[in-house]
């Protein structure tokens, strides 16, 4: 995994300023071709999700020691089977890093490397973890597309209705007010309700 992720970083410039917008599926295809692709292995799927749970999903949002030396191993070994995926995340989360602390945006760029991820996702599992909705969903604002965020809102509780960044953004970006009181009260403590007082 490793080299996949030199490889990323590499072309990070190049994917940044590029006009091409099928740069993103050609470098991770690339990635994908060389990467053990297994349809059976939920590996990937279920460290995003914990990663979901722990860092989105809890009041603490941090993650736990178990999962990071989870994630160390599951970048490290040759055995791993849909690195790409995670290296596609991890490339994602370090776009909007450097976004945030550049405070330079890439809306495109972000759109670009969630739909890829999205649709990956579904070709080899079938269904997407939640940290993807989020992530979908925070991309969409930044376009201000609210028919395409109001979707995957809806979407997103459907398959995971305890979803406190969902409800969240349901409120926050589409004004709705089925979560408000339960997000006050109940999920009072939770570090995004705590960003907005």
């Amino acid at each position: 995994m490793k080299n996949y992720l030199f490889i990323i970083a590499t072309l990070f410039s190049t994917v940044v300023y590029s006009q091409d917008r099928n740069i993103i599926e050609k470098t991770f295809n690339e990635i994908k071709r060389n990467s053990k692709v297994d349809k059976n292995d939920f590996t990937c799927y279920n460290l995003m999700q914990k990663m979901y749970d722990e860092v989105l999903q809890s009041e603490n949002s941090e993650l736990k020691e178990s999962t990071i030396t989870a994630i160390k191993k599951y970048e490290n070994s040759r055995k791993s089977k849909n690195t790409y995926l995670f290296a596609t995340l991890m490339f994602y989360q370090n776009v909007i890093t450097k976004s945030a602390n550049e405070k330079v945006v890439k809306p495109e760029l972000q759109r670009d490397l969630i739909n890829y991820l999205e649709n990956e996702l579904i070709e080899i599992y079938g269904k997407i973890p939640a940290i993807i909705y989020v992530y979908k969903v925070e991309t969409l604002s930044l376009f201000d597309d609210k028919t395409e965020m109001k979707k995957y809102i809806d979407e997103g509780l459907k398959n995971y209705p305890n979803s406190i960044p969902l409800k969240y953004y349901s409120y926050k970006y589409l004004n709705e007010q089925t979560y408000k009181e339960e997000l006050l009260k109940i999920n009072k403590k939770h570090w995004l309700i705590n960003i907005e007082e």
